[in-house]
């Protein structure tokens, strides 16, 4: 699973506009190691423009890519051979582009021909100062329309020291259908809290009327809601709908679809963009995300100057909205002191072979990272929880960092990075002074640490490192940055800065859940951490807060029939700790006790549970993880079963025997 950054929303939705239908007058994607024969460069810039093996512009490499050097100023035009658009009163350019900017503005824009290049008129055209990748969608009539000897250009206008790279990907020319619907994008994250969700999607008016109504439905779990919804959507309008039907979520993962099935009350003319789908996955909750930012830069290197400056502001501007990583490199010339094999290490990981180089949680960016960028990842749900601390005893660190997820997370890598938060003595010539996060260590030689988590549960790191050994100036200005990826996919789930000179904030031991009646009052209780004295505790139930930075250590309560959350953070003043999670259903009555009318043993258990009744006979057993998810089922007709759990990961499961529930631990 990907994090939804905004190239891949872009690719979502060039799905969508880049559809193959009988009405596309012309289509380029570039996927050849040359230009195509059908195009050639006129004018200025002929040895700027090049086909590159990538997919910055949002769609499937190659892509067209157009560069600073050598250095042109003008207008610099790579044209078509001719096409037939006769009988075309009305057509719509899409296509997909991506900017870096070096400094500067300068302007990219489509244009169109009917005499031979000696007069070009604009379809489309825009100026950029800043980075960005963008979908251009719009309808255009120019004069040449109609003819039958139409040449098309892509064109650049300006300086080309201003810009790094442009890349452009699926130029499309069709002509526009009178009713058209396009469904663009899903617009439910891919990770929500169990429980009622509204479901909630982007459509946009491809065609020339007015779309006055349509009729939508959408799919979970084989379940097929449909509404109509009514509206007032121009030509090439898009609008946010949602259903008024709420969906209630079980936790685990759902299968979400939605197809638009007429608009006007009639069928949609081009019906290939109307549905759209996405994989949901219900937990126990979610969690603030702090994106992760891994800068590649060196003292060495000219145009980084510009770029730390950049980021120093933002950082500045967000403060504790982000984790920081800098990995100074030996090039393009060697003299960085900092740069160390671990840096070299996060270096090959993600390919980088120039600087500067950002990632944002783990996705490369083209340059500077800028508000928007870090707002949306802010904004992205995380199913991971992160809390760290370290001190120290003379130069050495100690670290204890605690790594929690509310669903069952497997097979990904824990990384620890220790930085110091400004440094001075980097020998280098681009002139600057200081720098900012730059990493002395990374814990395991950068290759993380593999982990496997159970929903509702964590896994604790520590470590220990001599920081004498490393180029570090001053040991009070460190700081350690702590995150979860999968180092396949590059996706991080979630990161943290952890808490600086000082302890670590212990979560409390076990939770206790007892119902003490039939109408369903709850006792819950739980254990204080055995390292600590916490200051107070936070509890949760079902996601809402019951309550705040109490002193007790137990709470009773009433709750409904149906599955429960509860969660219990521990408070240290100005510090927290992840959060433990336990489920209890009050309709199958899970409890901590043993049911009496069966052994189970060992619990907790490492390779087999064996279960044994104490009168009669077995007849089935269903082994349940903490999310509520059936694993397993056995159909028993004997006295006594062993069930070999030797591949489950360790955590909380739940045994349905005969209907009564009980619940072990897989250690």
């Amino acid at each position: 699973m990907r994090k939804l950054l905004l190239i891949t929303l872009l690719s979502v939705l060039s799905m969508n506009l880049f559809c193959q239908n009988r009405d596309i007058l012309f289509q380029e994607t570039f996927d050849s190691t040359t230009l195509p024969s059908t195009w050639s460069i006129t004018g200025l810039g002929a040895a700027n423009w090049m086909i590159a093996q990538s997919c910055n512009a949002g769609g499937e490499p190659n892509e067209l890519q157009f560069g600073w050097t050598p250095p042109c100023e003008g207008i610099s035009r790579v044209t078509t051979e001719p096409i037939d658009l006769s009988g075309i009163t009305s057509a719509k350019l899409s296509l997909l582009h991506s900017v870096d900017v070096y400094e500067g503005s300068s302007t990219i824009g489509f244009a169109t021909s009917s005499d031979n290049g000696n007069t070009w008129n604009t379809v489309w055209s825009q100026s950029y100062d800043t980075d960005g990748t963008y979908v251009v969608d719009t309808l255009f009539n120019t004069p040449d329309l109609g003819k039958d000897n139409v040449k098309l250009c892509l064109f650049f206008e300006g300086n080309s020291y201003n810009v790094n790279f442009w890349f452009f990907d699926n130029i499309i020319i069709q002509s526009q259908n009178q009713l058209d619907i396009n469904l663009t994008s899903v617009n439910n994250h891919e990770y929500t809290v169990f429980g009622e969700n509204a479901i909630s999607f982007t459509a946009r008016n491809s065609g020339e009327t007015l779309i006055e109504s349509f009729e939508a439905s959408y799919t979970i779990d084989d379940e097929v809601v449909t509404e109509t919804f009514y509206t007032n959507l121009s030509s090439m309008e898009s609008a946010t709908f949602t259903f008024e039907t709420i969906k209630e979520l079980s936790l685990g993962s759902h299968d979400l679809s939605i197809n638009i099935n007429s608009v006007n009350g009639i069928e949609d003319e081009i019906s290939e963009n109307n549905y759209a789908e996405k994989v949901i996955v219900a937990a126990t909750n979610v969690s603030q995300k702090t994106p992760l930012i891994e800068h590649f830069s060196s003292s060495t290197c000219g145009p980084c100057v510009e770029i730390n400056a950049q980021m120093e502001e933002l950082t500045n501007n967000n403060i504790k909205k982000f984790t920081y990583v800098k990995y100074a490199m030996d090039w393009p010339a060697s003299g960085d002191p900092y740069y160390n094999n671990e840096g070299g290490v996060r270096r090959d990981h993600y390919g980088v072979t120039s600087v500067p180089s950002l990632y944002l949680d783990g996705e490369k960016q083209l340059s500077v990272i800028n508000q928007d960028n870090l707002n949306y990842v802010n904004n992205i749900p995380s199913i991971v929880n992160i809390k760290g601390a370290f001190d120290m005893e003379g130069s050495t660190i100690n670290i204890t960092a605690d790594f929690m997820s509310y669903i069952d997370l497997n097979n990904v890598e824990a990384f620890v990075s220790i930085n110091e938060k400004t440094t001075k003595n980097n020998t280098g010539s681009n002139g600057e002074t200081e720098f900012h996060h730059i990493m002395m260590k990374m814990l395991d030689d950068a290759e993380g640490n593999e982990i496997n988590i159970s929903a509702g549960s964590y896994q604790r790191l520590e470590f220990s490192y001599d920081m004498s050994s490393t180029f570090v100036e001053e040991l009070n200005d460190l700081e350690v940055a702590l995150w979860i990826q999968d180092i396949t996919t590059d996706e991080v789930y979630n990161s943290s800065f952890a808490y600086e000179y000082t302890g670590h904030a212990y979560p409390v031991e076990d939770i206790i859940i007892e119902k003490t009646n039939e109408e369903g009052d709850l006792h819950i209780s739980w254990n204080a951490p055995e390292e600590a004295s916490p200051s107070g505790y936070n509890l949760f139930i079902d996601n809402e807060q019951i309550l705040e930075n109490s002193s007790e250590l137990s709470h009773d309560i009433r709750l409904e029939s149906g599955m429960h959350v509860v969660e219990v953070v521990a408070l240290y003043d100005d510090k927290s700790s992840v959060g433990i999670v336990e489920l209890y259903d009050l309709e199958l009555n899970i409890a901590e006790n043993e049911v009496a009318e069966y052994d189970i043993y060992p619990n907790p258990a490492k390779d087999f549970v064996r279960i044994s009744a104490n009168n009669g006979q077995l007849s089935s057993v269903k082994i349940y993880n903490v999310t509520g998810v059936l694993i397993k089922q056995i159909e028993v007709y004997s006295k006594e079963i062993e069930i070999n759990i030797s591949d489950y990961n360790p955590g909380v499961y739940f045994l349905n025997i005969d209907g009564e529930v009980v619940k072990i631990i897989k250690n």
